[in-house]
């Protein structure tokens, strides 16, 4: 709008009518993005539940977490995400699926998953939900490529007020997103006995696999992944 024209048409209308033109106009565009938002989050939902369907989760297990559609986009919806970072993944605890079930539902290039570690080994430093539950605010490790998991990423993590991923929160970020077509990923909310770290990289032959190393061994491929909230 050119200045003659908007002098005019603030004699015409006077400035507090203009005012409240330009307050209702931001209002109705805050309004369409809050519906846009939200059309995303109902589809990233749908298309999560539609692949857990496909990959075989057990269908008591899929409805848990499909009957949690209104909270998780609600909470969503209230949130602000930085760019780069997912809003939310669906999570089933190894006491619902084990590991072994769950790392062939990460494909990549045709091959499925499998893990090297043994379930009662694994040991998670932080809390999470009993039944099968949504992590919200991911950041997929690309912000903690070449820190070693325990001296910086982990340190890193928490002064952020963030939370490190457990190893089931890495195996849901493989299933739902190509992460491993970019980076490999520490999980720092499990650990391995006591000096190990779960770590979800492609093995030679672009094989998706659970395997394990220790605390303080960094690696450019590799990044511990976090999320803001749980539950």
């Amino acid at each position: 709008m050119g200045k003659l024209c908007l002098m005019s048409l603030l004699r015409e209308v006077g400035l507090e009518k203009f005012n409240n033109m330009v307050a209702e106009a931001q209002n109705q565009l805050l309004v369409e993005n809050r519906w846009a938002k939200r059309g995303c989050f109902e589809q990233l939902f749908d298309t999560q539940i539609a692949t857990l369907e496909d990959r075989g989760v057990p269908k008591q297990i899929v409805e848990i977490l499909q009957n949690q559609r209104s909270q998780v986009l609600a909470k969503a919806n209230k949130m602000y995400f930085d760019n780069g970072c997912l809003s939310f993944l669906p999570v089933i605890p190894r006491t619902y699926l084990s590991i072994y079930s769950q790392m062939p539902m990460v494909f990549k290039s045709g091959n499925a998953g499998f893990t090297e570690l043994k379930p009662n080994n694994i040991t998670d430093v932080i809390d999470t939900p009993d039944d099968p539950y949504y992590i919200y605010d991911i950041e997929d490790g690309k912000a903690m490529l070449g820190m070693a998991p325990m001296q910086k990423a982990e340190k890193l993590i928490n002064e952020q007020m963030r939370f490190g991923l457990t190893e089931v929160e890495v195996i849901a970020l493989g299933i739902h997103t190509d992460v491993l077509s970019k980076h490999y990923v520490d999980a720092v909310g499990s650990r391995y006995y006591s000096d190990g770290i779960p770590y979800l990289f492609l093995e030679v032959g672009k094989k998706p696999v659970l395997s394990r190393s220790h605390l303080d061994v960094d690696d450019n491929h590799f990044g511990a992944a976090s999320c803001g909230s749980r539950g």
